[in-house]
């Protein structure tokens, strides 16, 4: 399937927000090795239809590469027809407004986002398949991350520190990990450094045909043939009154009223999920909960210091 948009401007302040026709929801990984059972894609269409798998073509694994290169050629494809919304959980950003700075007390940190993926870009320009576990090592920036003994740092300068994004995800009912851990099964940082990595590549690649929100201002993304939100699919089964834990997103009836309250129709009945911890199911709720997000223009406010540190899709402020 190739989509992208329109590039006739919207001059109307009251619906600055387009009109999308596609909806991706992407489980990400950020794990070593090159493909991913973790990695899954759902696409939604405009409407009421249930969300479906998107499956990679020469593999029956997605990589990270491999995803770039299909958001690209969604981009480029002289085919396309539509404007296209992709929510991928991982932080694309860390704190900055708690102490002013990503690194406190480091005179190279980085003043924005872009540099920050930058820098995750350089320090990792060594390591193949978008992985981004130099961040952990490299100093100075290693001892700021709270990362396994292999990386040889003890993390003198970790803190448990939260965006406001976080924080406000925490008193909807939900708590993302802190952006620095990269240990354990709540491990956010790992494929945080490897999805800074991808924002960073793919707006090399595509300049201006992407945005990514709430980076850009609104008149980027409506620019834009493709824009990139952060999501967090915990929070969007929450919100519908939901939780997936043991596994539960395997089994269709919950799978099809969790998609309900998103005013999507549910799945057939031999619905079977993707991925060890039923990923797919996770990407198939976030490409439902991004259509029905992205027409309410107040889900696209921001709060100003969410263009450093970034903000999770759907969650209000």
């Amino acid at each position: 399937m190739k989509q992208t948009v329109s590039d006739d401007p919207v001059t109307d302040d009251e619906a600055r927000i387009k009109d999308w026709q596609y909806f991706i929801g992407i489980d990400w990984s950020g794990a070593k090795g090159i493909t991913h059972q973790g990695i899954q894609l759902a696409i939604a269409q405009s409407g009421r239809g249930a969300p479906v798998g998107i499956y990679p073509p020469d593999s029956t694994e997605w990589s990270r590469e491999a995803v770039r290169d299909y958001l690209i050629d969604l981009v480029l494809s002289e085919t396309r027809t539509g404007s296209i919304l992709v929510g991928i959980d991982f932080a694309f950003a860390h704190p900055f407004h708690d102490l002013d700075s990503y690194f406190p007390g480091q005179d190279m940190s980085p003043r924005t986002a872009a540099e920050l993926w930058q820098l995750v870009e350089d320090v990792n320009k060594d390591n193949p398949h978008l992985y981004g576990g130099a961040m952990f090592s490299t100093a100075p920036w290693g001892d700021y991350y709270l990362a396994p003994p292999a990386y040889g740092k003890t993390a003198p300068l970790y803190q448990s520190r939260r965006r406001m994004a976080e924080t406000a995800c925490r008193e909807a009912g939900r708590s993302p990990s802190p952006t620095f851990k990269a240990v354990g099964a709540d491990n956010v940082a790992t494929g945080s450094m490897a999805g800074m990595r991808l924002l960073h590549q793919l707006k090399m690649r595509l300049g201006t045909q992407v945005a990514m929100w709430p980076f850009d201002d609104l008149d980027v993304v409506t620019a834009a043939s493709l824009t990139l939100v952060e999501i967090f699919p915990s929070y969007h089964f929450h919100r519908a009154g939901f939780d997936p834990a043991n596994k539960a997103a395997r089994d269709a009836r919950f799978m099809s009223d969790a998609l309900a309250a998103y005013d999507s129709d549910g799945v057939p009945p031999d619905y079977a999920p993707r991925g060890r911890d039923a990923d797919e199911a996770d990407a198939m709720i976030a490409a439902a909960a991004l259509r029905f997000f992205a027409p309410d223009h107040s889900y696209w406010q921001r709060p100003e210091h969410a263009k450093r540190e970034g903000w999770i899709f759907g969650v209000s402020f």
